[in-house]
């Protein structure tokens, strides 16, 4: 019972060991509930109010006896999905008090391949549905075995069902030819660069106003990420000029 965590319901330690001691009463009066709970008697009183409040508990008065009832599980779920339900009602003014707070240009440095893993799944969160690269095909089959898994079970999965397209760069060679044979059931869509000029040793992806340059070379594993609304958009300018100037492989 103590491994239970009711705290994503907004009970707190005290309030969670009551319900979850009532939970096995079908009724319970304050004694009840004070020795199956651990909890002081005193502090019972004004714990039971509130769980009353919140439509978890509720009296019965029969004579001069007072007994207490959890309501069933299911509560919780209604009470969380109310939340939710208020959120989303709240989500539109904060949004228009974020965009108008002073923004604030961040770097964070990933380590690793679970560090590079973190960029990809902050990518597939893209408010725009729209991810652009530069793609270092090469590298990135070198790192085959380490992530194909995550690519395949976790990582397209997740970004074809939240509809975020992506838009690469690859350069003109077998490896960016064996890339891009796969743009359609990868949900994204490559274009080739010559790779005489253009073999990118690293990847880089833009997405929202963040840019993020990852190195998944035979020595290195790691990514840094910068959030800046004019880096973002001097970079997707780089990339756009380079994406209208080469043609997509036919």
């Amino acid at each position: 019972m103590k491994n239970i965590d009711l705290s994503p319901f907004g009970l707190d330690d005290n309030q969670s060991a009551t319900y979850l001691a009532m939970l096995e009463f079908t009724s319970s009066s304050v004694l009840e509930i004070a020795k199956k709970s651990g909890i002081n008697r005193s502090m019972l009183y004004d714990i039971l109010e509130t769980l009353i409040e919140m439509g978890l508990v509720y009296k019965s008065v029969r004579g001069k006896k007072v007994r207490f009832v959890a309501r069933k599980p299911e509560t919780l779920q209604r009470l969380l999905e109310d939340k939710i339900h208020k959120l989303e009602k709240l989500m539109p003014g904060l949004q228009k008090l974020a965009q108008a707070g002073d923004f604030k240009p961040s770097i964070t440095f990933h380590e690793g391949v679970a560090g590079i893993k973190e960029v990809y799944l902050g990518a597939i969160d893209s408010k725009e549905k729209k991810l652009y690269a530069f793609v270092g095909v090469e590298s990135l089959l070198s790192k085959t075995n380490v992530l194909e898994q995550f690519w395949d079970e976790e990582y397209k999965i997740e970004r074809r069902k939240r509809n975020v397209f992506g838009q690469v760069l690859v350069p003109d060679n077998f490896a960016g030819h064996s890339f891009q044979k796969k743009d359609n059931q990868n949900f994204r869509e490559s274009r080739l660069v010559d790779a005489n000029q253009y073999n990118f040793p690293a990847e880089v992806l833009m997405y929202d106003d963040v840019v993020s340059f990852i190195s998944y070379t035979r020595y290195e594993e790691f990514a840094i990420s910068i959030q800046s609304r004019a880096i973002a958009e001097t970079m997707k300018m780089v990339w756009q000029f380079m994406w209208v100037t080469c043609e997509k492989y036919r």
